[in-house]
C-alpha cells in the first residue's frame, strides 16, 4: 500500500470513528471524504511548485484524535489562584469544599465546578438571563458559594424549593455578590443581585450563580 493510500486508510477510519460516536453527520463525512481526496492529489502539485512539505493527513488525524482523547478525559481543576488548597479531592474528578459541597463531573462544560466559573464572566449575547459573580476568582466564587451553603443549611434568610431529587436554596447574602447578565441584563442594565441561588443534590453542587428577586 502506497504512502497516501495509507494516509486515506487512517483517515477515514478516523472520520468513521467520530461519525459512529455521533459528533460527525453522515453529511460532514462525506464532505470530508471529497476534501480528503482532493488534498491528496493537490499535496504533490503544490509541495514541487512552493518548494515545501505540507503535512500528511495521517498526521493530522493522530493529532486530532489524541486531542479529542485528552478533551474528553480530563478532569483536572482550572488552573485559577489557589483553588487546590480549598477543595480535598476525593477521587480523580471528585472534589468536596470546607462547607461539604462535591464537585463533580457533569454539565456541558464537564465539571461542575467549571460550569460555576463560567458564572464569573458575563455572556451578553447569551439568550435570557445570566447571573454572574462580581469576583472571577475560583477561590472567593468557591468561598461565596461555600458561605452560601452553610447559611442555607442553617435556615437563616433562605427561600428553599424541592425539584424531584434537587434542592434549589435561593439565599439572601445580604450585599451585593454579582449582577445579572445576558441579553436580558444589559437590556435592564446589569442589577445588582444580593442573592445566591443554589441548586444542590446530595451535597453535590448542580450549579450556583447570582440572581436578582
Amino acid at each position: 500500500m502506497s504512502r497516501s493510500d495509507q494516509q486515506v486508510a487512517r483517515l477515514l477510519q478516523e472520520l468513521v470513528r467520530l461519525a459512529r460516536s455521533g459528533r460527525l453527520s453522515l453529511r460532514w463525512l462525506w464532505l470530508l471524504g471529497v476534501a480528503v481526496v482532493a488534498y491528496l492529489l493537490l499535496q504533490p502539485v503544490l509541495e514541487r511548485s512552493l518548494g515545501i512539505d505540507l503535512p500528511g493527513l495521517a498526521d493530522v488525524s493522530v493529532v486530532t484524535s489524541e486531542t479529542d482523547s485528552r478533551a474528553s478525559h480530563s478532569t483536572e481543576l482550572p488552573n485559577e489562584g489557589d483553588i487546590e488548597n480549598i477543595l480535598s479531592s476525593q477521587s480523580r474528578a471528585t472534589y468536596q469544599s470546607p462547607a461539604g459541597l462535591r464537585y463533580t463531573r457533569g454539565s456541558q462544560h464537564g465539571h461542575r465546578l467549571k460550569h460555576l466559573l463560567a458564572h464569573a464572566t458575563d455572556q451578553p449575547d447569551r439568550p435570557g438571563q445570566h447571573g454572574v459573580f462580581d469576583s472571577d476568582d475560583a477561590v472567593e466564587v468557591v468561598g461565596l458559594v461555600d458561605e452560601a451553603f452553610r447559611q442555607a443549611l442553617a435556615g437563616i434568610a433562605t427561600r428553599v424549593e424541592l425539584e424531584a431529587e434537587q434542592t434549589v436554596y435561593t439565599v439572601n447574602c445580604g450585599r451585593r455578590i454579582g449582577y445579572l447578565g445576558g441579553e436580558s441584563g444589559k437590556r435592564r442594565g446589569h442589577p445588582a443581585a444580593s442573592y445566591l441561588r443554589l441548586v444542590i443534590e446530595e451535597n453535590r453542587l448542580i450549579t450556583a450563580f447570582p440572581c436578582v428577586l
